[in-house]
């Protein structure tokens, strides 16, 4: 790891003393953190050493790793690489979807209608605001506004949450620079805690950067087994306010506390 960021120390002893549990799961989010944000989200790509070692990991004794994403499932396996059928467990959609599944989300014909509806608002709502972008996602749409000056970003963004307003049954889910608008959403804390709890996980770590994460981050600390609550570790990556144990500064400094994560792992199955 020459050349990689430092970690703190405090970060590395955790590392460890979480690495030494016979059955862990290690989840993180994609964008910003394992890859920088883009103004196109199709352009994103993960930095180097950041997926290799996520990869490593999961073919460890007693290791699962999830890439947990607010992405589709199809764009979320492209972009990182993983692929759909590769070691990683892959939860897209804020949890909604999960690439063990056989084809993905059944939404009933009110969830049918109201994304038809959606489209529609959208669409109008593209012409009120020139740059705008929808991405679309087999349960809702996604309003990117990065690459817009700051006054049209926010107003186009304020728009997205009145239109999401309108209808009680969406699911409103701001992020950076996005707001996303889904018929069917599950959420990254509740994905979580329930893979652990199915994977019999003795110990999670969850890395993230954005509002869904901090409610993943909340998820797994709310935990009435004060034990377990502990062995939850949890990483912030990038500036702003966090309810994760840890920080780190950026995709960099990611790739250096998973390459850390690899090292104490192997040595922790090895014994």
């Amino acid at each position: 790891m020459s050349g990689s960021p430092e970690l703190d120390a405090a970060l590395v002893a955790a590392l460890a003393d979480f690495a030494a549990h016979d059955r862990v799961l290690v989840a993180t989010d994609f964008d910003g953190v394992l890859a920088p944000l883009v103004v196109d989200p199709m352009d994103s790509r993960p930095v180097e050493g950041g997926m290799p070692a996520l990869t490593s990991l999961a073919d460890l004794p007693g290791t699962t790793v999830a890439l947990v994403s607010g992405r589709a499932l199809a764009p979320l396996g492209e972009l990182s690489g993983a692929g759909h059928d590769g070691p990683l467990v892959l939860i897209g959609s804020h949890g909604a979807e999960d690439s063990r599944g056989e084809s993905g989300l059944a939404l009933d014909d009110d969830q049918q209608a109201l994304l038809r509806t959606l489209d529609e608002e959208l669409a109008a709502l593209r012409e009120e605001h020139p740059g705008l972008r929808v991405e679309d996602k087999p349960a809702g749409r996604v309003v990117h506004t990065r690459g817009l000056p700051d006054d049209e970003a926010q107003a186009a963004l304020d728009a997205a949450r009145e239109l999401g307003a309108r209808h009680t049954s969406l699911e409103v889910t701001p992020g950076k620079g996005v707001v996303e608008l889904a018929v069917a959403h599950v959420g990254k804390g509740v994905a979580l805690v329930a893979l652990a709890d199915e994977l019999g996980a003795q110990a999670v770590f969850y890395a993230g950067d954005d509002l869904t994460d901090e409610h993943g981050f909340e998820a797994l600390a709310d935990d009435a087994d004060a034990g377990r609550a502990a062995r939850r570790l949890t990483v912030h990556v990038g500036d702003g306010d966090t309810q994760a144990r840890f920080r780190v500064a950026d995709e960099q400094a990611m790739v250096a506390l998973l390459e850390a994560l690899l090292f104490a792992r192997r040595e922790a199955t090895a014994r």
